[in-house]
């Protein structure tokens, strides 16, 4: 398996490649060329966070990356919410962005919750191996 079949990478990766597509062909975009620039390059950190986070063999680190992910998520919202109260983005363009960025970092918080829970189970079982054998 890789991280491209991570379903949270493939939303990311596809919201990516509308937003970038968005802000080089729309029309009705007022985005400045470095605001532009500040949201592709966070909708790629998501993408890079994802794919460092998955080949991490420390639980404690894929979690670590995956926050960056959902970090960077919440800043592509954040810049998203700006340029629609600044009326450089249309709102019904801003509203699939921002559904989109949201449901990535929910996912991105499942995956990490999922994570913490196989590696309690994991120190759960070793615990009770311990205890079995000074039993």
């Amino acid at each position: 398996m890789s991280y491209k079949e991570l379903n949270v990478y493939q939303r990311a990766y596809k919201v990516a490649i509308d937003l970038h597509l968005f802000l080089l062909n729309s029309k009705e975009s007022k985005v400045i060329p470095q605001h532009a620039s500040e949201l592709r390059r966070h909708s790629r950190e998501i993408l890079a966070n994802i794919a460092e986070g998955f080949y991490q063999k420390s639980p404690k680190a894929k979690r670590l990356f995956n926050y960056r992910a959902k970090d960077a998520a919440n800043k592509v919202a954040m810049d998203l919410d700006f340029l629609l109260d600044t009326k450089a983005i249309p709102a019904d363009e801003c509203d699939y962005f921002q559904n989109e960025y949201n449901a990535c970092a929910a996912q991105l918080y499942k995956l990490n919750q999922s994570i913490l829970n196989k590696e309690i189970e994991k120190e759960t079982e070793e615990v009770q191996e311990k205890e079995a054998v000074m039993a």
